[in-house]
């Protein structure tokens, strides 16, 4: 009884909560909004003033565009890493692969080295994905302080932009990171790299509608179905390289 009544006074507080937060924006003259809603107004006005909020708050625009700039920056140097580390690995695989093409004995130096690059490269790529939410956050974070600011002198509430951009600098850092992974790889190992791409095209094409169950449906898709491409798919294609006998003996012709 004790427990049915606590919970009877807690959603009564919360709907004494509720009404108060409309009466609040309801005196301050707010219309709240989200991302996805639809801001009624005449396009000479809205940009009228959108004009004069950015002349009025110069100082808090271009601290804004600063951080926007460094955080592209750093979008940059994590591109660049991401690109060195999948780089450098490509040609280590290729390496190898071409001494079993030619049915050349993989020492012990080559494995070594493989298996060093290959540690660095781990460190190096997840570190640059990791960069790019990092840079993605300081990028889309200043554009939702510029959006509410904005949209607040217009008489409008805008609501949950942060939690927003906080969630979709993954989404898009995953999305950019397989695109970049797979350009690396398409000459290499060529059915993987095209997965990638594939993978990362329907997740761009996820963010294009806007809609967060769009997302979750691209990102539960690709985790299954890279499961059953590394799993079967990779072992059927067969994309690691074979002993070929006619390269093996121009080299050693050429080596005669």
């Amino acid at each position: 009884m004790y427990h049915r009544t606590s919970k009877l006074a807690k959603s009564d507080m919360l709907e004494a909560a509720g009404s108060m937060k409309q009466d609040v924006n309801a005196s301050e003259g707010m219309i709240p909004i989200d991302v996805t809603s639809n801001v009624y107004m005449d396009q000479g006005e809205f940009e009228r003033k959108s004009e004069e909020w950015m002349k009025n708050n110069q100082a808090s625009v271009q601290s804004d565009m600063q951080w926007i700039l460094f955080g592209c920056f750093l979008f940059a140097i994590g591109t660049g890493v991401l690109v060195y580390s999948e780089v450098r690995y490509v040609l280590m695989t290729r390496e190898y692969d071409l001494c079993v093409q030619i049915s050349k004995p993989i020492d012990e130096s080559l494995s070594a080295q493989m298996s060093a690059t290959q540690k660095v490269r781990t460190y190096l790529s997840i570190g640059a994905i990791l960069g790019t939410v990092v840079s993605l956050w300081i990028i889309l974070f200043p554009l939702c302080h510029l959006a509410t600011g904005m949209l607040s002198s217009m008489g409008y509430a805008f609501q949950g932009c942060y939690e927003l951009a906080f969630m979709v600098a993954f989404v898009v850092a995953a999305v950019w990171s397989l695109f970049v992974i797979g350009c690396c790889w398409i000459c290499t190992r060529p059915w993987t790299a095209i997965f990638c791409l594939i993978v990362s095209f329907v997740g761009e094409a996820s963010l294009e509608t806007g809609q967060a169950p769009a997302v979750l449906m691209w990102i539960l898709a690709s985790l299954l179905s890279a499961y059953i491409f590394f799993t079967w798919a990779r072992v059927i294609l067969n994309e690691d390289p074979k002993p070929d006998p006619e390269r093996s003996k121009l080299v050693s012709q050429a080596k005669v």
